[in-house]
């Protein structure tokens, strides 16, 4: 006779279950759901939970039925077609809480599983980043056991299992969601699929704040600021100096603010013939609130649908990114554009202002120089020590370019580049400036470039006349504060590992398209060759990626020794008795008591050692004894003398 396992109720079971997946499905959306709603999901869950188990009051239907029915009336108002989804996903997580308040019967524990599907789903509409995928199978696995503990409930809410009997539900749940996996990822790859973002109507206004058609000093700095990533480009390692991500061109300048007056039928840059070492990127752009698109300096072509080219090789969306966009660009790495015929007018412009002392600071530097000298002189001198780069303290005068030059002598590289397009088209050589990005971080193991928003920037271009446009960045230690990152600590490298991860996800999974299929298919046919998921790991790498992969199994092993349920020590010395007689070729029927188990033993001695065991286990067992170690070593001793 055994002690039985602690007790589990099915209903327990079944609320605890009910309140991960909500949760679950809460985190998938918390980052895109208004602070209010979240708030106020937070506390309905809490006042659910203190009601699941006080069992003092119980909220009546009619009343969270009219409370839904004012929630539906406030979304249907919200909504518009420039912000479908987020009005949606705050009303589904109220909804959910309100649901979590009710006396909950099958169908409304069905309902709560619906709505945090629901709400999965909603974030995949805002973003698909790997995060989606761990959510995912969390939400399947949990779903298949829960419908299993739901299918006992709905027949006897007083049902209890032993924990070892849950266990076994749990595993058979993570067996059976682990047998449909295949068959779920073979579905993904030979399902018909088209290259038409169908849904991206629907999730206007999730994009973050980006470059614009305008530029106004100190207005980088705040994006400077920014450490999310904005771009990730795919391909070989090149000199840094020659990592300039072109994005817009900005010509007309008002005194604060640079913004764009090139028309699409401009010619600038058409007439250009780069030469130089090209490049290959597959760049995956983040969502912004813009449509520019970026590539290498400089870009003779790039590939996405519905792109549209503008003056001077850079390009454009037909619409405000509000998805992750994937496309292909071709670059020439120089830098210079040798466009030799320009219109000078629109590069020369200025605004209506005295020359004052920047025009005489400007005669005094550039007298009697040619264009090239000229270009020289202006950024040796904005290079020298007295002129320090910050982004704060930014001077944000009526007159902000004077007070840099004469009065503060700080700033940020919108501060540096207006000077020296200002300065340079008062010398009488025209000048435009470029925004972008400048540098990245170069992931070695997934061969990409990382390129966080903190890396926007802006640089000058300047005709030399007989030699074209040629780049020119005079912000101080430009070099240095964009590019390096080798000296970045373990926290960096471990953010750059997961999103390393994320990079092959949206490039194999997120990005699996029509093309993607016909070459799995083409590659099936010559052998099923797939270089492109295959990546080298440095012998560093495969050191931290070893020791993240053994710090999480030790944290697992040490979960499952905490929360798993311990067999009580009887039954560990039991089955030790029963191994060793098996052993012996023994073996004790279910129906069999342990003395008649052991009267059936042939052998003298090793029956009377075995009775000496049983012996002394039934009288601690019958004696309600609590086995101590103590205890427990001498019984194991006495099995092995057996």
């Amino acid at each position: 006779m055994m002690r039985v396992d602690v007790p589990i109720k099915i209903e327990d079971a079944v609320k605890a279950l009910t309140y991960t997946i909500a949760a679950i499905g809460f985190l998938s959306v918390l980052r895109y759901a208004e602070l209010p709603y979240s708030m106020l999901f937070a506390g309905l869950c809490l006042l659910s939970l203190y009601f699941e188990y006080q069992r003092k009051f119980l909220v009546p239907r009619w009343m969270l039925n009219t409370a839904t029915v004012l929630l539906v009336a406030v979304t249907l108002l919200k909504m518009s077609m420039d912000n479908l989804v987020v009005p949606a996903i705050d009303s589904l997580l109220v909804l959910l809480a309100i649901k979590l308040l009710e006396d909950k019967q099958f169908r409304d524990y069905m309902q709560i599983y619906v709505i945090s599907v629901f709400l999965l789903a909603g974030s995949s509409l805002m973003s698909m980043d790997i995060i989606f995928l761990v959510y995912f199978i969390s939400l399947f696995f949990l779903l298949t056991l829960t419908t299993v503990f739901l299918a006992y409930y709905s027949q006897d809410r007083s049902i209890t299992v032993s924990a070892s009997t849950g266990l076994k539900i749990a595993v058979t749940s993570l067996a059976i969601a682990g047998i449909s996996l295949p068959a779920t990822i073979f579905l993904f790859i030979i399902l018909p699929r088209t290259n038409y973002p169908f849904l991206n109507f629907l999730n206007r206004g999730g994009a973050t704040t980006g470059f614009s058609e305008k530029v106004s000093l100190g207005g980088v700095a705040g994006i400077q600021e920014d450490t999310s990533t904005i771009l990730r480009v795919n391909m070989k390692k090149i000199d840094d100096r020659y990592l300039y991500w072109r994005g817009i061109i900005l010509d007309h300048f008002d005194g604060t603010t640079w913004k764009s007056s090139l028309r699409e039928t401009d010619e600038a840059g058409k007439g250009a013939v780069i030469s130089g070492r090209l490049v290959h990127q597959i760049i995956y752009l983040e969502p912004y609130d813009g449509k520019y698109l970026f590539a290498l300096d400089r870009p003779v072509s790039l590939v996405m649908r519905n792109a549209k080219k503008l003056p001077g090789f850079t390009y454009a969306a037909q619409d405000v990114l509000m998805r992750r966009v994937r496309y292909q660009a071709m670059s020439f790495v120089s830098d210079v554009m040798p466009e030799k015929k320009i219109r000078r007018g629109p590069f020369l412009q200025l605004p209506a202002m005295n020359r004052g002392k920047i025009g005489e600071l400007v005669d005094s530097l550039t007298f009697g120089m040619n264009d090239a000298e000229k270009v020289r002189a202006i950024l040796s001198y904005l290079g020298r020590g007295e002129y320090r780069y910050s982004l704060s303290r930014l001077p944000l005068s009526k007159d902000p370019l004077n007070d840099f030059l004469f009065t503060s002598k700080y700033g940020n590289c919108e501060y540096f580049a207006s000077a020296m397009a200002v300065m340079l088209r008062m010398a009488g050589v025209p000048a435009r400036v470029i925004g972008g990005y400048r540098g990245g971080f170069y992931n070695e193991t997934g061969n990409y470039y990382l390129v966080p928003q903190s890396n926007a920037h802006v640089w000058v271009e300047a005709h030399v006349e007989g030699v074209g446009w040629l780049r020119v960045d005079p912000t101080p230690g430009a070099m240095g504060s964009f590019v390096r990152a080798g000296d970045r600590g373990l926290l960096f490298r471990a953010r750059l590992f997961l999103d390393t991860l994320n990079y092959y996800w949206n490039a194999s999974v997120v990005n699996f398209d029509m093309g993607s299929q016909i070459s799995l298919l083409m590659g099936l046919k010559k052998g099923l060759s797939l270089p492109s998921l295959l990546f080298v790991i440095s012998r560093e790498v495969a050191g931290h990626l070893a020791a993240f992969l053994l710090s999480i199994g030790t944290c697992c092993l040490l979960l499952y020794y905490l929360i798993a349920p311990q067999k009580p020590l009887d039954r560990r010395v039991l089955e030790a008795f029963h191994r060793k007689m098996k052993k012996l070729g023994y073996e004790r029927t279910n129906s069999e008591g342990l003395e008649e188990f052991v009267a059936r033993i042939e052998e003298d001695g090793t029956r009377q050692r075995a009775g000496g065991f049983v012996c002394r286990f039934q009288e601690l067992y019958y004696q309600d004894k609590k086995i101590g170690k103590l205890e427990m070593a001498r019984l194991r001793q006495l099995i092995r003398d057996i």
